[in-house]
This record gives structure tokens, C-alpha cells and sequence, in this order.
């Protein structure tokens, strides 16, 4: 299955890392991509880096790798090894021009689940079996609260 989280709203990624979390707990084999982050902010590591690796789930940052499409060529390559494979920010890419709509075909060949999350939409998104759209009603980010730890990294 695919499974797309996307809009202008907080918790996609927390949505992506909660199914990550709960197929863990059900010995699924996940692999976490995050297509447009480094593990690091502020000057410390973000929860999630922490969690994951704690967890013993394999991570895959753009610090690792020179782009997005590296990052993706490198997922596909593993793809066989993993049950759930979350592309944190992958409709960002294809929005930012690192990666293709076409890519996103390439996911449903897959045997894993993949999740994608990024406030984009696209023509080939259509394609995945769920889509969810996060709509911000509210964000403290307006009041200047920017980065609040544990809560956004």
C-alpha cells in the first residue's frame, strides 16, 4: 500500500513516524528516508533521529547523500529488505524539482508499504491507496514559536 500524507498543516511526519512506530511494534522491517532534512538542529540531534536509532530502524538523511535522487536510488535498491518504508518530505522534492512525479510510479512496484509525506500535491499522487491531507487551522509559528523541542524536531 501507499500512503500519503500531505498539506499545508502540521503532522505529517509525526503521522509517517506513528505507522513507522506501530509497525515496529508488529517486528516490521522500516526504513525511514528523510529526503529534505539532516538529523541535526540546533546544534543537537532531533527526536526522531534518536528514537529511531534507539529503535534499531535504519535512517537515511541528506547529509548522508549529496541529493534527494540519491537518497531515492539508494531506497529502491533496499526497497526489498524492508516492510514499511517512510519517504519523509518526498512531494516537497518532487515540488522543489530534486525528484520527479514520475518517480512516484516507481513506488508502487514495491512489495513494502511506503508512505510519502510533503505539502505537494500531484497528478500521480492519485495513485496511492490513502491520501490524507493535514490542514492547518491554527500554528504557534505565527506567534514566532519556531522549533519548539520535542514537539517539531
Amino acid at each position: 500500500m501507499i500512503l500519503a500524507y500531505t498539506g499545508d498543516g502540521k503532522g505529517k511526519t509525526t503521522a509517517a513516524l506513528g505507522l513507522s512506530l506501530r509497525a515496529w511494534g508488529h517486528d516490521m522491517r522500516v526504513l525511514a528516508a528523510f529526503l529534505m532534512k539532516t538529523p541535526r538542529y540546533l546544534d543537537d540531534y532531533v527526536g526522531e533521529y534518536k528514537a529511531l536509532r534507539r529503535l534499531g530502524v535504519r535512517t537515511l538523511y541528506l547529509e548522508d547523500h549529496k541529493t534527494p535522487r540519491e537518497i531515492l536510488e539508494e531506497v529502491l535498491a533496499l526497497a526489498p529488505s524492508y516492510d514499511l518504508i517512510v519517504l519523509d518530505e518526498f512531494n516537497y522534492a518532487v515540488r522543489q524539482g530534486f525528484l520527479r512525479p514520475e518517480d512516484f510510479r516507481k513506488l508502487l512496484a514495491l512489495r513494502a508499504h511506503v508512505v510519502v509525506t510533503g505539502n505537494y500535491n500531484y497528478a500521480e499522487l492519485a495513485s496511492a491507496d490513502l491520501i490524507s491531507e493535514v490542514r492547518s487551522v491554527k500554528h504557534y509559528y505565527s506567534r514566532g514559536l519556531v522549533g519548539v523541542k520535542g514537539l517539531d524536531w
